[in-house]
C-alpha cells in the first residue's frame, strides 16, 4: 500500500547541490503543494549527515531523505540502521549504487515526486568488523581505486575507469583466506574481492549479478589475478551483467564471511576508502534498514 509521510527531513550535501542545481528549490517546488511537513538541512562536514539522521530518529520523523552521492547515502543510512525511520534517496552522485538497486529514478524531479507515493520495505545491511555497509564492500582493486578516487578532483564514470586502469598496473595481489559460513577455508590471490548486498557498485557496473538486498545473504565476487589483455577483453561484461562468464571469476553467497589477509590494508565500504584490519569479519544483518522507494 502506498504511504504518505506526514514529516520528511531532507539531508543535502551542498557539494552535490552545486553539481545538480538548486536542490532546495526543487524540494520546495515539489512538496509545498503536497501538505507534507518537511525541512531541508545541509551537511557541514564529514559525518554530519549521520548525526542529523540520528536526530531525526529521536524526533520521530518517518522519512529521512539523503540528497547526495553514495557517501551521503551511506552516512544517512548508518544513522537510521535498526530504527523505524525510513531512508529515501535523491541520487546526486556519479555512482548512485543503492538508488539504482532500489529502482529510484535518477532524474531528481522524478525521484523527489516519487517520495510522495513511496512504498516502505526492509532491506538487509552488511557489517565489516562492526561497521555497516549497504551496497558493497571490498578488499581488492576496488579498495585501491576508491582511495585514489577519493583524493581526485575529477568525478564521473570516465575518470573512474581511467583510474582503475592505472591502478591495475600498480596493484600487487596478495594471498587471502576466505571462509564462508564456517565452511572449509578457500585460499586465493584475487585481484578483486567484493562482498555485495546489491548487484552493482553504481554507474551501471554490475559486480554481483542476481544479488538482492532483501534475501538475508551477501554475494561474493572473487576475480583471480588476470592478465591485462584478458581484463580489457572482458571489461564490457561488467556493464552487461555477465561478469560471471569471465574465466577466473567465482561467485559465492553466504550470510557470514571471514577474510584473512597477510597484514592490515585498505578496503572500501559503499565506495568510501578505509584502512582495515588483517582479518575482516563480514556478516549480513537481515531487514536492518527501512527504505522508501517506488
Amino acid at each position: 500500500m502506498a504511504l504518505t509521510f506526514s514529516r520528511i527531513r531532507f539531508i543535502v550535501n551542498p557539494s552535490a547541490g552545486r553539481r545538480k542545481g538548486d536542490i532546495g528549490a526543487l524540494i520546495r517546488e515539489t512538496l509545498d503543494r503536497s501538505g507534507v511537513d518537511f525541512e531541508v538541512l545541509w551537511t557541514q562536514r564529514r559525518g554530519h549527515a549521520e548525526t542529523l539522521a540520528r536526530e531525526a530518529v529521536r524526533e520521530g520523523i518517518g522519512l529521512v531523505v539523503a540528497a547526495g552521492g553514495d557517501g551521503t547515502v551511506h552516512e544517512v543510512a548508518s544513522g537510521l540502521l535498526g530504527t523505524e525511520t525510513a531512508l529515501g534517496i535523491l541520487p546526486c552522485g556519479s555512482g548512485n549504487g543503492l538508488a539504482r538497486a532500489l529502482r529510484i529514478p535518477l532524474s531528481l524531479p522524478r525521484a523527489c515526486q516519487s517520495l510522495l507515493t513511496a512504498r516502505v520495505r526492509r532491506i538487509d545491511a552488511g557489517r565489516v568488523n562492526g561497521r555497516p555497509f549497504f551496497a558493497t564492500a571490498g578488499a581488492g582493486l576496488d579498495a585501491l581505486v576508491a582511495a585514489r578516487y577519493e583524493g581526485s578532483e575529477r568525478r564521473g564514470l570516465l575518470p573512474y575507469v581511467i583510474l582503475t586502469a592505472r591502478t591495475f598496473f600498480t596493484r600487487v595481489p596478495e594471498e587471502v583466506t576466505l571462509t564462508l559460513d564456517a565452511g572449509p577455508p578457500l585460499t586465493a590471490r584475487p585481484i578483486l574481492l567484493t562482498v555485495a548486498n546489491t548487484e552493482q557498485y553504481g554507474g551501471g557496473a554490475i559486480i554481483a549479478p542476481g544479488a538482492r538486498p532483501d534475501d538475508g545473504l551477501l554475494d561474493i565476487c572473487l576475480i583471480e589475478d588476470v592478465p591485462l589483455f584478458r581484463a580489457l577483453l572482458h571489461a564490457p561484461r561488467l556493464f552487461t551483467g555477465a561478469i560471471h562468464r569471465m574465466r577466473g571469476v567465482r561467485l559465492f553467497r553466504a550470510a557470514s564471511i571471514q577474510i584473512v589477509r597477510p597484514a592490515p590494508g585498505p578496503f572500501q565500504m559503499d565506495g568510501e576508502a578505509l584502512q582495515g584490519e588483517a582479518t575482516l569479519s563480514v556478516q549480513v544483518v537481515p531487514g536492518a534498514l527501512k527504505v522508501a522507494a517506488p
